[in-house]
């Protein structure tokens, strides 16, 4: 249909729905944008399935706003009086990018139609049924004229079939905080049991624009904020937020995938920027606006983009790429985004399904130094040599490769084997191993540790985190030339305690990282891999380690195409780029044969602790007490020379595990004398 009759057959037909009062609506939608769905307003929403798409349509014939309980009722009903008009959208650079010029009442009278694959749709569980019937309830109670909707997120992931515990409430005509305590007021007069209220101010400078409740409903905690719009003066970047619609509300979101709305009081999903369901269809991410608009307006999105690309394994726009490395948004980056916001999402990217993938986008955005650099060491970074970043990411993937050559040895899968905060340590210690060495003069002249900064300052991470990913790569060194150092008859060698590395040895150096050796030994491994490389006192990275990871994977399905991308030492990735003849293919290959063989020695470790029983020595007491080891060794009060016996009345029992009481007071009466001499000088 030509765009000209298009457009007038839509207009003539709100015009008849009106009365034939007022003037026909504005028309601003994007290229994406295929179809819209006209009704009169106030309308009510339903439902009628075809073999190939789910529409939502609305029905000329309601008039009024509909009963609450009748908008559940009216779900499976059919009233498809009017169908669907397609035409050919305006360029989007026709409208401005600051604001879409869209009425309130426009708004109502154009709803985006909802196409899917049949069977995608929102199911909710007992729980939110609940959730969402009390807020109605509410709306109900008070009489307010305002339409819930659940935003973002949680209608991604139900429309994937995951579940979300992430339910943020969007409002069209109210603050969420007035909603909150309205729900309290509710509950309150229904003798039922109310939480408090949180509120989270926005904060402009940090790219926070929403003021946000927060609250518990049936134990389950809501996000409720206004939908908004925005409008920018010439004088500031910072934007004056009012209320706005849907549609403004939608286009102001930082993905596509993440602006559909569930409307919660007409039960239907709703995608006002016409993309939503068909980037989340293909595998696409992608921004409502230009992105460059769009990470401006919060350049913490950057890094969501990122995460989301590697946590569906989706295709990003390839503007999105550009957006990225643009000067300007790389500096709204590092100076309008609070460090924590930063932090968040790092911390999730590492503890995503595909963090490699993550961590690779962030090289290749050039954005290491915005990310990982903390301005009290940002220079000893910026001073590092060309291709850290690289550096970085070849230890990441060497661990990726030794994880999956450990899996196909018979070890657990690594989301099996630990926890998310484990995976997190681990995948963080690898991607900052070139940097363990690295330091800087800090305050009173102490030097301060790069790594332990890029955790505590430049991500904001806990303390906790910074004390392990330090711990364990503190150890590293010591389990390379110790446990993996044994090679693969090492139970052998710890048997006795006769060989290079006793049962002591591995004793103490267990007792050091208790449960988290196991992160140690893998990370001991990778420093054992072609590559890999400790930088400073001359280390340099290998040239084709920089070049390696800089060379995009065969396919390039995260900048343009689509589908999961490939990890650069896969087996199929090394199998496909073997065939190329190229220098590549045979770093891969390297990179690959080392995994496995590190795999087998981390294997024979991991065995050999085991059948020591080592696996718990972190808890091993020692056989005697305080007074007992005094007694032994006639000392009238304790002192530093207890602690010194103790250390060595433990590091007898890993020498003699069948030891007795007995046994270790007549080692105590052997080596006591020489203690408490040496202890007095």
């Amino acid at each position: 249909m030509p765009v000209a009759v298009a457009r007038s057959a839509l207009s003539g037909l709100l015009l008849a729905l009106r009365g034939g009062r007022g003037r026909a609506p504005r028309h601003h939608t994007t290229p994406r944008a295929r179809r819209v769905v006209a009704a009169g307003a106030p309308v009510r929403a339903s439902v009628f399935h075809s073999r190939t798409t789910r529409v939502l349509s609305c029905s000329p014939a309601c008039t009024g706003r509909p009963k609450l309980a009748d908008a559940r009722r009216s779900r499976p009903a059919v009233h498809a009086a009017v169908r669907a008009v397609s035409f050919a959208p305006p360029r989007l650079d026709d409208f401005p990018s600051s604001s879409f010029d869209v009425s309130e009442e426009d708004d109502v009278q154009l709803r985006a139609i909802v196409t899917m694959e049949p069977g995608a749709t929102v199911v909710c569980t007992p729980e939110e049924e609940a959730i969402f019937a009390t807020l109605l309830a509410v709306v109900k109670h008070h009489e307010l004229p305002v339409t819930l909707r659940v935003a973002g997120g949680w209608v991604r992931d139900k429309l994937l079939g995951k579940q979300s515990a992430d339910i943020d409430i969007a409002l069209d005509s109210m603050l969420g905080r007035e909603f909150a305590e309205l729900v309290n007021e509710y509950l309150r007069a229904k003798g039922e049991k109310t939480h408090g209220v949180g509120v989270i101010q926005s904060n402009p400078d940090q790219s926070k624009h929403l003021e946000t409740a927060t609250m518990r409903v049936h134990d389950v905690w809501l996000d409720l904020v206004n939908l908004r719009a925005e409008n920018y003066s010439d004088q500031s970047r910072i934007p004056e937020m009012t209320f706005g619609s849907a549609t403004d509300d939608a286009f102001r979101r930082d993905l596509t995938i993440n602006s559909l709305f569930y409307n919660i009081n007409l039960r239907c999903v709703e995608d006002f920027t016409g993309a939503g369901l068909e980037d989340l269809q293909k595998g696409i991410v992608r921004t409502p606006l230009p992105p460059r608009t769009t990470f401006l307006d919060d350049p913490l999105r950057i890094l969501r983009a990122v995460r989301f690309a590697s946590r569906f394994g989706f295709s990003l726009d390839p503007s999105i790429v550009h957006a990225a490395t643009d000067a300007e948004v790389q500096t709204a980056l590092r100076t309008k985004v609070s460090r924590e916001r930063v932090g968040k999402e790092v911390s999730g990217m590492l503890r995503g399904p595909s963090p490699g993938d993550a961590l690779t986008l962030l090289c290749r955005f050039e954005l290491f130094t915005v990310v990982f650099a903390h301005s009290v060491h940002a220079d000893a970074l910026v001073q590092m040599p060309e291709g850290t970043a690289w550096g970085c990411l070849h230890a990441a993937r060497s661990l990726d490769a030794l994880l999956a050559a450990h899996t196909n040895a018979g070890g657990a899968p690594f989301a099996k084997a630990f926890s998310g905060e484990e995976r997190e340590w681990l995948l963080l210690a690898a991607f900052l191993l070139p940097l363990s060495a690295l330091s800087f003069p800090g305050k009173k002249n102490k030097l301060g540790f790069v790594v332990d900064t890029v955790v505590k300052e430049a991500l904001k991470l806990r303390v906790k985190d910074a004390d392990v990913v330090n711990l364990i790569l503190g150890l590293a060194e010591e389990m390379r030339g110790g446990l993996l150092g044994c090679g693969p008859n090492s139970a052998d060698q710890l048997e006795g305690g006769s060989g290079s590395f006793s049962r002591v040895e591995a004793g103490k150096l267990m007792r050091r990282g208790k449960e988290h050796w196991r992160l140690a030994l893998l990370l001991g491994a990778v420093l054992e891999m072609p590559g890999v490389a400790v930088l400073g006192d001359g280390a340099e990275l290998a040239p084709w380690v920089v070049e390696s990871a800089q060379a995009p994977p065969v396919a390039e399905p995260l900048v343009g195409g689509h589908g999961s991308p490939l990890h650069a030492f896969s087996e199929s990735n090394v199998t496909q780029v073997e065939g190329s003849g190229s220098s590549d293919a045979a770093a891969a290959a390297r990179v690959r044969a080392s995994a496995t063989l590190m795999a087998a020695r981390v294997r024979a470790a991991e065995d050999t602790i085991l059948a020591m029983q080592l696996d718990q020595v972190w808890e091993l007491k020692p056989l005697l007490n305080g007074q007992a080891v005094m007694r032994a060794v006639g000392m009238e009060k304790g002192g530093p020379a207890l602690g010194k016996l103790n250390e060595q009345l433990v590091e007898w029992q890993l020498e003699h595990p069948a030891g007795t009481e007995e046994d270790a007071t007549a080692f105590l009466r052997v080596v006591g004398p020489g203690v408490m001499a040496a202890n007095q000088r």
